[in-house]
């Protein structure tokens, strides 16, 4: 059960960043290519693991406010340990954020200078320029060349297609500015005369809708990228069902510029408009992140402190039996060779040793009452009068005799100096003591009740 709970929590730890860095593939501000079902399936999922781990954390916070007022051992340093890793993993979030926010706000300050919007801005100036050029020369173009044939058949009643197509070649070479190709054809778009260097498997047949515009007066211009070049159809007048459709060759790079630049132009001014969003997006996603990772890691300050403390609160409650006189207490031993385990280890031999030694005091002390009293049994049956001393000259033992001689009536148990309960005994004490001797002799006449002993 230990092993799943400590596999349960790495998992959750792991899973955390995990997690992190799955929404910000996803829920990027700048990426807009993932599906709304993905997005949702790992916003629930966020949703979910910070609900687990807000839960898991709460509960545990509850349990430990609940153990330190119950003032249970080792409850004081798993809150305190608690706290500082909730604190390790705030401060750096903080300080990431803060320098997160001048960080994002510095860089688009940056993308959205005036100066990076005016290159963007002369850039699709430019290409657009470029464009309207071509649109208007070969405009310029198509209608002189329209009005030179319009002139000709004003000066001859019929014009043969041999004519029309001599009559193109004079045209094309009249447009300084050069036309590719040059045809004559019908509200069919079937070709009628074709000018100089005109192929027919160069010819691209207008649609309905450019024929039925030209038709109706309007110069129609045809942008065809792929081919790099523009078309003009323009209706001739002077000829009944009859159009002029020219061609001229342009840079179809530039051109390509032009969209690119105008796609660029659009999605530079949408996230300029957009701006604010995309800050409060980026504030939204750390804070998912800050969350999940600060959930993540005060579980797993939460965790650690639990593998730490409790073997301490262990030996903080196995201490205070051990003050209170109880030696049996053994803590449980932690595997492993770190200083926790030893401890353990060493506290468990040391109430061992104690237990021992105690034993064996209690097992002297025993003896030595047993002793004290077989010695006072033979004293007290002795005729002479026997007095003990301790080393500081105080009445430990009197036998009846040494009572009945000296008249001494002191309580059992009471401590009394010699010289105060026999004041004859006490200048002989301080001599023996003086002379270093083990004993001395003396014969002393002592008065007790006008009996006069010696």
């Amino acid at each position: 059960m230990k092993r799943f709970q400590n596999a349960a929590t790495l998992g959750l730890v792991i899973l955390g960043p995990v997690l992190a860095l799955l929404t910000f593939v996803v829920l990027g501000p700048l990426d807009r290519t993932s599906s709304a079902l993905m997005l949702r399936l790992v916003l629930l999922a966020d949703l979910v693991y910070v609900l687990v781990v807000a839960a898991l954390v709460l509960s545990r916070i509850a349990s430990m406010v609940a153990a330190r007022r119950a003032k249970s051992a080792g409850s004081r340093l798993h809150l305190r340990l608690t706290g500082v890793f909730a604190l390790i993993a705030l401060i750096p979030t903080v300080l990431v954020a803060v320098f997160a926010g001048l960080t994002v706000n510095v860089g688009l300050e940056g993308w959205f200078s005036d100066r990076v919007r005016s290159v963007v801005g002369a850039s699709l100036s430019a290409a657009e320029a470029y464009q309207e050029d071509q649109r208007n020369d070969l405009v310029a173009d198509a209608e002189a060349l329209a009005d030179f044939l319009n002139a000709a058949r004003a000066r001859s009643v019929f014009v043969s297609d041999g004519e029309l197509r001599q009559l193109l070649g004079q045209g094309q070479a009249l447009v300084q500015r050069g036309l590719r190709e040059a045809f004559v054809i019908d509200g069919t778009g079937d070709i009628r005369a074709r000018g100089e260097r005109s192929y027919l498997f160069d010819f691209e047949e207008p649609n309905a809708s450019a024929l039925k515009r030209a038709g109706e007066g309007e110069t129609v211009i045809v942008e065809d990228l792929v081919t790099s070049e523009f078309r003009a159809l323009v209706q001739l007048g002077a000829f009944p069902d009859r159009f002029l459709y020219v061609s001229r060759e342009v840079d179809g790079r530039i051109l390509g510029l032009l969209d690119d630049a105008a796609e660029t132009a659009t999605l530079y001014n949408q996230l300029e408009a957009e701006r604010g969003r995309i800050v409060f997006e980026f504030g939204l996603l750390y804070l998912g992140f800050a969350v999940i990772l600060i959930l993540a890691s005060i579980w797993l300050g939460l965790w650690f402190a639990e593998r730490l403390s409790r073997p301490v609160g262990r030996l903080a409650g196995a201490a205070q039996r051990v003050g209170a006189g109880d030696l049996d207490v053994q803590v449980p031993e932690e595997p492993g060779d770190d200083e926790i385990a030893m401890l353990g280890r060493l506290f468990n031999q040391m109430t061992r040793q104690l237990k021992g030694q105690r034993d064996a005091l209690l097992s002297t002390n025993r003896q030595i009452e047993r002793r004290r009293r077989l010695f006072d049994s033979v004293l007290s049956s002795v005729t002479a009068g026997v007095v003990g001393l301790d080393a500081d000259g105080n009445i430990t033992f009197v036998n009846r005799s040494a009572e009945r001689i000296l008249s001494y009536g002191g309580e059992e148990g009471a401590t009394v100096p010699l010289h105060v309960a026999v004041p004859e005994f006490g200048p002989r004490l301080d001599r023996l003591r003086g002379s270093g001797k083990e004993g001395e002799q003396e014969e002393l006449k002592l008065s007790r009740r006008g009996v006069a002993e010696t």
